[in-house]
């Protein structure tokens, strides 16, 4: 899990870069058909990962009525008034994984031993300590590669990066 844990803290600051300069002027720009709008991944990434801190035993930081616009199979808005301010999905996401990456490893050993209660990603992630470690990496991964692409397809030049994240 260490290791999950490392890419994950990589993934925040390098997020953090791509949502430099990011206002609630974009959250709702769809700048091609079918990229993901910024404010949906945004809140989508908080709320899976709080989700990952439930099986963790947490207590949700996510306001309960996000759960309808960014769990999995919600769709994006292009409506700007959709999205809660996009200081407060940052603080959310950021609060979210930094949390996350201590919960996992204070987690009792037996809530990430159990079967994963999110039945559509059971197989492959049998037990709620894999799907953990797939939030805590993959998932992240793949949306942070969609955030880069949408910023990249709005036109909006890129943020500097501290040395330490330079590809």
């Amino acid at each position: 899990m260490d290791a999950c844990i490392q890419q994950c803290r990589y993934l925040i600051l390098l997020a953090d870069s791509l949502l430099e300069g990011i206002d609630d002027a974009h959250v709702a720009i769809e700048p091609r058909p079918g990229l993901k709008t910024v404010g949906w991944l945004v809140g989508h990434l908080a709320t899976t990962a709080d989700f990952g801190r439930h099986l963790c035993g947490r207590k949700a930081i996510c306001p309960r009525e996000w759960r309808a616009l960014f769990t999995p199979g919600t769709q994006p808005s292009i409506d700007p008034s959709t999205y809660p301010p996009i200081a407060m999905l940052r603080e959310k996401f950021n609060a979210v994984y930094t949390d996350l990456c201590v919960a996992v490893v204070e987690a009792d050993p037996s809530l990430l031993a159990a079967v994963n209660p999110y039945e559509p990603a059971r197989n492959p992630f049998y037990t709620a300590g894999e799907f953990v470690a797939y939030m805590l990496s993959g998932h992240l991964a793949y949306h942070v590669g969609q955030l880069s692409a949408w910023r990249t397809a709005a036109g909006i030049a890129p943020s500097e990066r501290p040395d330490h994240l330079a590809a």
